[in-house]
This record gives structure tokens, C-alpha cells and sequence, in this order.
């Protein structure tokens, strides 16, 4: 077998017969997984004391904002359609308000919507902040997630393959094997032949 990759020397002695054979080609010559370690390999920790003080302080940051809420689809719905050019027409319209308050009905709550005016642009600096801090903490947590992912099939393979000689290895490979065979009964019907290449 001829291999045009000069960078990659193959050493027969570790593979046997065809199915080690196999292992090692999807562990080597994978081009997608191998671009994708290049472009983002992460090398870091968080100590236990690191994450509780992340968790306090989002806890904290909860906390300052008692008047939060959810929505239900239902609501989300119902409610005025915010774009992109929506604060600036709120601070306008406020400034419009408070300059001509005479223009305003005695019904018109005043104090409420002023309130409300700056609560929608303080929310909106605030949104901006933890929109992108769970950017970077999504990415982040994909690019590791596959990176682990990617080492754990290494594992799998190498554990799948030595628990036919290896004594205690056959129930860690049957256990790690509930993986694939679950993933395959919910993708069977789309990719059956990549089922075994799925996340769970």
C-alpha cells in the first residue's frame, strides 16, 4: 500500500489484519478532523475555585436584576417587533416626549415610559456584553468539546481493539459501544453508514 502523505510514517507493527488497519487510517488520515485541530487546539484548565467564582458571579449578575423574566412563545409572539434601528427610535421619540409633553394625553404615563426608555437602553449594553461572552464561551466549548470527542474515539478504537486480547477490557468496550449502537437507531434512517461518526 502506497501512502502520497510523506509526513506520515506507518509503523505495522502496533496495527494487525485489516480491521487495526482501518483504525489507523481514520485515526491518521482524517483531513477534516486534522484541519480542524489546527485551527482550533485549545490547551487549558479551570480549577474548581476558577468555577465556583465564575458561577458566583453570574449568580451575582442575576441577582442585580431581580425584574428578569421569561417568555413563553406564545408572548414572545404578541409582543412589538424590536430591528436594529429600534433604540435609537425609543431615544428619540422619548426625547420627542419630553420636549412636547403638552402633545401627550393625561393618560399617557410619563414617568413609566421614561423608565422604561432607559431600562431598554441599559438592557441593551448589558445584552451586548453577555451576547458576546456566550459567543466565545459556545465556541469555546464546541472546539474543546471535539477535541475531547475526537481523543475519546481514539481511545474507543484502541480499547474496542485490545479488549480481544486485553483481560477487563471487554465490558469497558461494550459500555462505551452503547454510544454508537443508540446513535444508530435514531440515525438509521438518514445516514445509516454514519451513524458510528455521530455525537450522541
Amino acid at each position: 500500500m502506497i501512502f502520497k502523505n510523506a509526513e506520515i510514517t506507518i509503523n505495522f507493527k502496533v496495527f494487525s489484519l485489516a480491521r487495526d488497519l482501518e483504525m489507523f487510517l481514520r485515526l491518521n488520515l482524517h483531513p477534516s478532523a486534522t484541519n480542524c485541530m489546527n485551527r482550533t487546539s485549545i490547551s487549558a484548565t479551570m480549577s474548581q475555585a476558577e468555577l465556583d467564582a465564575v458561577k458566583a458571579a453570574i449568580i451575582a449578575i442575576d441577582n442585580q436584576m431581580p425584574y428578569l423574566i421569561s417568555l413563553s412563545k406564545d408572548e414572545r409572539r404578541a409582543l412589538t417587533k424590536l430591528g436594529p434601528k429600534s433604540v435609537d427610535f425609543v431615544q428619540e421619540a422619548h426625547t420627542a416626549a419630553e420636549n412636547f409633553a403638552s402633545i401627550l394625553p393625561p393618560v399617557f404615563d410619563r414617568v413609566e415610559y421614561g423608565k422604561d426608555t432607559a431600562l431598554f437602553k441599559a438592557l441593551g449594553e448589558a445584552k451586548l456584553l453577555i451576547n458576546s461572552l456566550n459567543e466565545k464561551i459556545n465556541s469555546t466549548y464546541m472546539a474543546v468539546g471535539s477535541e475531547a470527542m475526537n481523543a475519546s474515539l481514539t481511545v474507543y478504537e484502541l480499547v474496542r481493539s485490545a479488549s480481544k486480547t486485553t483481560p477487563g477490557l471487554k465490558s469497558v468496550s461494550e459500555e462505551l459501544s452503547k454510544r454508537f449502537k443508540k446513535q444508530s437507531k435514531t440515525t438509521s434512517k438518514q445516514k445509516p453508514s454514519d451513524s458510528n461518526n455521530q455525537a450522541a
